[in-house]
């Protein structure tokens, strides 16, 4: 490839990192509230109902990512998702982890749990990851 189609580092990070944090905010909406769904109405356990959640925002965000934040990636599809699945296996285990500890932190501190306290415990767990995913999209999932 060429010098010319390439745009230097600087310039893509500036379009990436804002297009990545509105891609992430839309999976937070989308997390926090099939977790909160599926905790309110259908009763699972706020620790489980994170699986389902992860899976349906994960699945959502690999489409955004790929159509704004790493539009010029010429990662083949399959290949790219699937790399992709597995950063966010990684970003997962991540994630859960500092959500399961803030609801556990909470619990030690006898603080009252409701279904609409869960999205903080979201957020966390999703900032907290948001760092390893980013590198690991930019760098592995989608190469570029």
């Amino acid at each position: 490839m060429s010098s010319e189609t390439l745009a230097p580092p600087s310039a893509s990070l500036k379009r990436q990192i804002p297009a990545f944090v509105a891609v992430g905010a839309f999976g937070f909406v989308v997390d926090a509230s099939v977790t909160v769904a599926l905790n309110k109405f259908l009763g699972v356990d706020p620790y489980l109902a994170r699986f389902p959640a992860f899976a349906v925002a994960t699945v959502l965000n690999f489409c955004l990512n790929r159509w704004l934040t790493f539009s010029h990636s010429t990662a083949a599809l399959a290949d790219a998702f699937v790399r992709y699945v597995m950063v966010c296996a990684v970003g997962l285990a991540v994630n859960y982890a500092a959500y399961a500890c803030a609801l556990a932190i909470w619990a030690v501190l006898r603080l009252p749990q409701s279904p609409a306290i869960l999205p903080l415990f979201v957020a966390f767990g999703s900032g907290v990851a948001m760092f390893v995913t980013y590198f690991g999209f930019r760098r592995f999932a989608f190469r570029v």
